[in-house]
């Protein structure tokens, strides 16, 4: 199964209120989730003829900036993103950063290029070194973390300990 199919499911799941991808390239996972969320921005550096025709969407901002510009005046609250803009280890973790501290309660985020099923995927125009991020997820005491070995470059869901059913019949019990 692609990515993009596997988060337009988790999305017709979820239903999204507020949803933001970081890095779209074309736009096929974002305009997959398109009629599954109310609101939606999408955050990229290159404009290209197929997010254009995704401006169309009335509930779905396109944007061509950085992620830190983007953050830097969002304040909305996230229900659900998907992280696959710089493959850069340091740019993905601040990404993450700065998704998690918006993240609604209830919330799930989506890291792409977290699992290389070869070598070759780890060069710099492909999955790069984002995939050093699980283990920082892996140790970070507030979140469940899953990788899955979609297609070639893995897909990583994270949610907080916090929002799990289990964790919080425990705490009531």
């Amino acid at each position: 199964m692609h990515h993009s199919d596997f988060i337009a499911t988790l999305a017709s799941i979820y239903k999204p209120k507020v949803y933001v991808e970081l890095g779209l390239y074309t736009g096929e996972t974002i305009s997959k989730t398109q009629p599954y969320f109310q609101k939606g921005y999408g955050i990229d550096m290159n404009p290209n003829d197929s997010l254009e025709q995704l401006k169309k969407c009335s509930n779905l901002e396109i944007i061509y900036t950085t992620t830190n510009h983007f953050f830097e005046s969002f304040q909305e609250g996230i229900d659900m993103a998907f992280i696959d803009a710089d493959h850069c280890y340091e740019s993905v973790l601040v990404d993450f950063e700065n998704v998690f501290k918006r993240l609604n309660p209830g919330g799930i985020i989506l890291l792409h290029d977290t699992d290389p099923e070869s070598n070759h995927l780890m060069n710099p125009g492909y999955c790069g070194d984002s995939y050093k991020i699980v283990h920082y997820l892996e140790n970070h005491f507030e979140i469940n973390c899953t990788t899955l070995p979609l297609t070639e470059a893995g897909l990583t869901i994270v949610t907080r300990k916090s929002d799990t059913r289990t964790f919080r019949r425990t705490i009531i019990v």
